[in-house]
């Protein structure tokens, strides 16, 4: 059997998903709550430990992913909505539109979307609401301007030409034409956003932009473990550890979508390792 990294890593996201929605069932004890001395080490009740306040790690660790995943899901659906209508309106406006939104596009790439998202939640104020749309917006212009580049590549294709000689609308080639076209392309692209939203939720909440210090949220437990890195490393390398493992994932998952998704790339024979047996070609008219 073949080892495959798209398959530890839909594995991975399953189980993630799995412990964030079973979370109520498999935590033993309730997230916010003191239920030991403060730092306690892993015992059979205490599989993490407890931490400084004395609560659960496991079940903050549980109850954090949930928080985490739900935050740059919604995150990476404001990204890839706005992008996608901006991309849509900049194809189907040739002209004035489209020269403006392109300019908006390029003038706000000119800002790490990271750093974007910082200076939209100093200007909302704190809160994992407002993290969530600081993220979601400072990454709209990146999917926008790809999304922008798969809609034109679609405007050349003959039944497309076609559509518009016969007076299709612009609603009617958007809907049936570019969108069921681009999604190929789009869908890969979509879940390396993801990876990116999550990244960028958790470093914001890990800066102390949530709002609320108790909160069970991965990167806000990964701030709190690190104050206490040298005695009690587990605080902070399991969340950490869920951090990267599910960026990971989702860049993994994406990279692989985009291999089955694109017809050229599933045409590409790879080289057969060394001493594999070949197989002959078929024999054609005249071979002996």
């Amino acid at each position: 059997m073949r080892f495959s990294w798209s398959g530890l890593a839909v594995l991975w996201l399953a189980a993630v998903v799995m412990g964030a929605l079973a979370a109520p069932y498999l935590a033993p004890h309730p997230p916010r709550q003191p239920v030991a001395e403060p730092l306690t080490r892993p015992n059979e009740t205490l599989w993490l430990g407890a931490d400084a306040l004395g609560r659960d790690a496991w079940s903050r660790l549980l109850y954090g992913g949930r928080v985490s995943l739900a935050a740059s899901l919604l995150s990476a659906a404001i990204t890839i909505s706005l992008g996608t209508l901006t991309g849509l309106l900049a194809t189907l406006f040739p002209g004035p539109v489209d020269r403006t939104l392109r300019a908006a596009i390029n003038a706000t790439l000119a800002i790490p979307g990271l750093l974007l998202a910082m200076v939209l939640v100093a200007g909302m104020g704190p809160g994992l609401r407002t993290v969530v749309l600081a993220v979601g917006f400072g990454g709209a212009p990146g999917f926008a301007r790809l999304s922008r580049t798969a809609f034109h590549a679609l405007l050349e294709r003959g039944y497309v030409k076609a559509a518009r000689a016969m007076g299709a609308g612009r609603p009617w080639i958007a809907r049936l034409h570019l969108l069921p076209n681009a999604l190929p392309a789009l869908l890969p692209l979509a879940t390396v956003h993801i990876a990116w939203a999550f990244m960028g939720t958790t470093t914001l909440t890990f800066l102390g932009f949530s709002g609320d210090p108790a909160l069970p949220e991965w990167g806000a437990m990964l701030n709190a473990g690190r104050l206490h890195l040298i005695a009690h490393p587990r605080l902070a390398l399991a969340p950490g550890l869920a951090i990267s493992l599910t960026i990971m994932a989702f860049h993994t998952l994406g990279g692989w979508l985009g291999r089955v998704l694109d017809p050229k790339a599933r045409h590409i024979q790879r080289p057969a390792p060394p001493g594999a047996p070949t197989t002959p070609a078929a024999s054609g008219p005249g071979s002996s």
